[in-house]
């Protein structure tokens, strides 16, 4: 009896199938856990080289996140005074997207002015018109899914076409409680700001004489409150140039002052819940937090709608009207390849066919890409000579943008030179990191 126990211990078939079964186990393991992970901790997953290509196991390690992958994040202040119930319905005196690429670290801030006029859904299937910062006041007086949160988002979404994955909402109390904690922040103020009859409450019987010297000022969180929503003497659009310093001040002294380190991040949002609503679970913030820490201030491009809105009246209010066709060029800046960023390559288009207006009009192309026109440059070759063919000259080592225009203008990678690559072809003088010399086979794509 012993002895054919032992045998069965011992056969063959038996340990087969119980290593097969372990083996799936932490094959399926291994699936979970590099999934998992894309919630847990984006843009800090595991690597794992030589098992990424078996089915179902995520290596996420791409260079850049696609708009698909960028985590988007809707951020609104809102207009409750410190006087005011929490529950009363409430407009939005603030409101931006953070965009943020996990993978190459870097980050953008996409702000909108609160009188911009804009189509909100009106859970019918149509849409009424109004300023953008009623549509979190309308949400839970029409009983909109998700209430105020859920139609700003889907306001921004349907008007912007950013898909938004989170939302966080601040009030007054709120942002004065959270810029305290990371002991205040520096800013430099650039101009004289000056408001006789600001106030915090609804009733203002706390009414101050408000005034901001030109300098570098570190204030507490009233202070920065007031600077970031003051309005007296400026418009909108200045006040979102304000609200900008203060985010890139505050994300200076929140990695000054180590306050994105996991544990940190989880003591202090445990700290402020009552005082930020946002749908942001608490087991993503540590791995948000790391996330954070790992973006460095100069990788966070911020991005106004200033040069897309004009002034209109409409129904006897003032408003913001955009050109959606600028909005969509300025929106390409954030959402954005994000080692294009961080490459940050200045590039020069010049003309080697004589054709009037070509190097123009692929710059003009290449801004549609998302290249800021400040990056761009047009001239005429400098060589004086009619060129063929259309060449990518990389003169700072910065291939991957380098790649990137090729594809966007249909070249092989065959057709960029790389400075010290063959001592042979002449490169153009130019201080621009990349050259693209037209020829005559340019051709510019539709955008």
């Amino acid at each position: 009896m012993e002895a054919a126990e032992g045998r069965a211990q011992r056969n063959p078939l038996l340990i087969f199938g119980v290593a097969i079964f372990a083996a799936i186990a932490f094959y399926l393991a291994l699936i979970v856990a590099t999934q998992a992970d894309d919630i847990l901790l984006p843009g800090n997953e595991l690597s794992l080289p030589g098992l990424d290509r078996l089915p179902g196991i995520d290596s996420g390690n791409p260079d850049a996140a696609s708009i698909e992958e960028r985590i988007n994040i809707l951020v609104m202040g809102l207009d409750r005074r410190t006087d005011e119930p929490k529950d009363s319905p409430t407009r939005t005196d603030t409101m931006f997207v953070v965009s943020i690429d996990r993978y190459s670290k870097t980050a953008g801030v996409f702000s909108i002015p609160r009188d911009l006029w804009v189509e909100i859904p009106d859970q019918q299937g149509g849409f009424m018109k109004d300023r953008i910062n009623v549509a979190y006041e309308y949400g839970p007086i029409r009983k909109y899914p998700g209430g105020g949160p859920g139609l700003a988002v889907a306001t921004v979404e349907h008007n912007f076409d950013i898909e938004i994955d989170h939302y966080l909402v601040l009030d007054f109390v709120g942002f004065m409680e959270l810029v305290d904690a990371v002991g205040g922040i520096d800013v430099e103020v650039e101009n004289y700001i000056f408001d006789p009859s600001y106030c915090l409450t609804a009733s203002c019987v706390d009414r101050e004489i408000l005034v901001f010297e030109p300098g570098l000022e570190h204030m507490d969180g009233e202070r920065a409150l007031a600077y970031a929503r003051v309005r007296y003497g400026s418009g909108d659009l200045q006040r979102i140039e304000r609200q900008q310093e203060v985010i890139r001040a505050a994300v200076d002294a929140a990695l000054s002052a180590e306050l994105l380190m996991p544990n940190r991040a989880v003591s202090i949002f445990n700290k402020f819940r009552d005082a930020v609503n946002t749908d942001v679970s608490v087991f993503k913030v540590p791995g948000l937090a790391l996330l954070a820490k790992d973006i460095p201030p100069e990788n966070i491009t911020t991005v106004s709608l200033a040069s897309a809105v004009q002034d209109a009246i409409i129904g006897g209010a003032q408003v913001l009207v955009a050109d959606w066709d600028e909005v969509e060029a300025l929106k390409r800046q954030v959402f954005f390849d994000g080692r294009l960023q961080s490459e940050g390559a200045f590039v020069e288009v010049q003309n080697g066919t004589g054709a009037p207006g070509l190097a123009t009009s692929v710059v003009n192309y290449l801004a549609d890409r998302g290249l800021p026109q400040t990056d761009i440059a047009v001239s005429d070759a400098n060589d004086g000579l009619y060129h063929q063919e259309t060449l990518i000259y990389d003169l700072a080592g910065k291939d991957y943008t380098a790649k990137k225009l090729a594809e966007w203008l249909g070249l092989s990678d065959k057709r960029i030179r790389e400075v010290g690559a063959d001592e042979f072809t002449p490169v153009p003088t130019s201080a621009a990191d990349i050259v693209v010399v037209l020829g005559a086979d340019a051709q510019v794509p539709e955008s």
